[in-house]
């Protein structure tokens, strides 16, 4: 009896080695799959960041397809063709008339670029207060010089052909996702178990109720700054007017960062007219960053998610430093879609589940 009983135990333990065992490696396993994941998502960073930019886009080509649809006899697709065509013909009307003059304007003020810089030492050493903070800028950053920056006109030409093969890339990756966004939205349902579908779908529509909102807004908030920079710096005399329009609107998709960075070039070149020139371009650029904060987001963004402006800069500068230019232009969509996941997938499913299930036990 007591030989059975131990033979019983030693089964029994062997049984818990070959358990533990078991778990050990299944855990190490997951932990390497992780890694690797994790590896490849790191060294595909860029492309999935652009992917990422293709998403919101066609979630933009969709959503305008569906207006014309709704108003018109075509088909979804068809629809959505439309709506690319007329962008690209609308940015092709953009580059016929505008592009030359903006490339005018460029050129001009590289010509001009010496003198101004010569004008612009003039005024700061008349004024010493400026004078030292240009000195301690001077020795915290190189400044480049017109012989710098022409020797580096190919490292430009070869980030120029690079954007330009991200671009085709996003707009193709976008018109397929706009044109049968069913057979990526049913194969992502494949991949969670079918109690869980349905929320899938709805979860899928908000984020792109959210993608559709943000873009909307900014848009609009870009427009906005471009056209009432151009015209304001245009009223005031200063010269390059249309090119540092477009420049501040373009630079309004970065947040916080992009409208001092849109502004501190036009300050600059209206400090070498005037310091009274500087003050009303300085004014200019604050007003019109109050109307976009307070009037023109504020209605365009009434149902986009609400981002906490702390959490906004730390993933904006966190992006930035690891995705680079990039990241920095998906941080705010990718942080809104983050922000809606987390609330309906971990606090309203699981933490309130579990919150529940214990109420329930009590």
């Amino acid at each position: 009896m007591d030989q059975v009983s131990s033979a019983s135990a030693g089964d029994s333990i062997a049984r818990s080695r070959d358990s533990v065992r078991s778990v050990t490696v299944f855990a190490v396993f997951i932990l390497l799959a992780m890694c690797a994941l994790f590896a490849g998502a790191w060294a595909l960073r860029h492309l999935l960041l652009l992917t990422f930019l293709a998403v919101i886009f066609a979630v933009l080509l969709r959503a305008s397809g569906r207006f014309i649809a709704d108003r018109i006899p075509v088909s979804r697709p068809i629809s959505v063709i439309l709506v690319a065509v007329a962008g690209v013909v609308l940015v092709g009307l953009a580059g016929l008339f505008v592009v030359p003059v903006l490339i005018a304007q460029g050129q001009d003020l590289a010509r001009n670029y010496p003198g101004l810089t010569e004008n612009l030492h003039k005024r700061l050493d008349d004024t010493p207060l400026l004078g030292r903070a240009w000195e301690q800028v001077k020795s915290q950053f190189s400044l480049p010089s017109p012989g710098d920056v022409m020797s580096r006109a190919g490292s430009v030409l070869s980030v120029a052909s690079g954007a330009l093969s991200d671009l085709v890339f996003l707009l193709f990756t976008a018109l397929f996702l706009a044109l049968s966004p069913d057979t990526y939205v049913h194969g992502l349902q494949l991949l969670v178990p079918e109690r869980y579908r349905g929320f899938t779908l709805r979860l899928l529509d908000e984020l792109g109720h959210t993608l559709r909102a943000w873009f909307g807004g900014q848009l609009a908030a870009m427009t906005t700054i471009g056209v009432l920079i151009g015209l304001g710096l245009w009223a005031l005399g200063v010269p390059y007017a249309l090119a540092f329009g477009v420049l501040a609107g373009l630079l309004d998709f970065i947040p916080y960062l992009g409208p001092i960075l849109g502004a501190v070039p036009a300050i600059l070149l209206a400090f070498t007219q005037s310091p009274a020139t500087a003050l009303w371009v300085t004014a200019l650029f604050l007003v019109v960053q109050q109307i976009e904060g307070n009037v023109v987001q504020p209605m365009m963004q009434e149902s986009a998610v609400k981002i906490p402006p702390a959490l906004l800069l730390v993933v904006l500068f966190g992006m930035g430093e690891l995705f680079g230019l990039t990241g920095l232009i998906v941080a705010t969509p990718v942080l809104a879609v983050t922000i809606v996941a987390v609330r309906r997938i971990y606090v309203e499913r699981i933490l309130e589940g579990v919150d529940q299930a214990g109420q329930t036990a009590d």
